[in-house]
C-alpha cells in the first residue's frame, strides 16, 4: 500500500482495528484499485493464511479466526449507499468468497470496501508456523 493515498491507508488501518481476533491473527493484506469508469476506489482487506512448515501437516494453510464489529466498521463511512454480507462463494471462480461489502464515502472519496472472511488462494501465506523450531514467522 505504499503508493496508496493517505486517506486510503487511514481507512484500512481504522477498519483493521474493528477486528477482534479469536486466535493469533496473521498479517492483514490490502488490495486497492481505482476504477476510472465509476470514479470509485475498490478496497479489499483480508487476514492472510498461516502455513505449516514441517511435521505431519506440512503445507496446510489455516485461516485466521476473527469477528468484525460491523457497527464500528459501518460508522467509518460518512455515507453508506449499500451494505451486505455474502455468506458463501458464488462459484468456483469467486475469489472473494464470504465477505462484508460496503459502498459509500470515506473522507469524500467514493469507496467500495470489502472485508474477506479468508485470504484469496492466489495470495501466498502471510505467516508460517515452523514446527521444527516451534516458532511463528511473519512473511509479510
Amino acid at each position: 500500500m505504499s503508493s496508496s493515498p493517505s486517506w486510503l491507508k487511514k481507512l484500512a488501518k481504522r477498519a483493521t482495528l474493528q477486528l477482534h481476533a479469536m486466535d493469533l491473527l496473521a498479517p492483514i493484506g490490502c488490495h486497492s484499485y481505482y476504477n476510472e469508469h465509476s470514479n470509485q476506489w475498490e478496497v479489499t482487506l483480508f487476514a492472510s493464511s498461516t502455513e505449516v512448515i514441517g511435521g505431519q501437516f506440512d503445507g496446510k494453510r489455516n485461516a485466521s479466526k476473527f469477528a468484525v464489529d460491523l457497527k464500528a466498521l459501518f460508522d467509518l463511512f460518512s455515507k453508506v449507499h449499500h451494505f451486505e454480507w455474502q455468506a458463501l462463494p458464488m462459484g468456483n471462480d469467486d475469489e472473494l468468497g464470504a465477505h462484508i461489502s460496503i459502498e459509500g464515502s470515506f473522507e469524500e472519496h467514493s469507496v467500495w470496501f470489502r472485508f474477506l472472511a479468508q485470504a484469496p488462494q492466489r495470495f501466498e501465506s502471510g505467516r508460517y508456523i515452523i514446527t521444527d523450531e516451534l516458532r511463528l514467522e511473519d512473511v509479510w
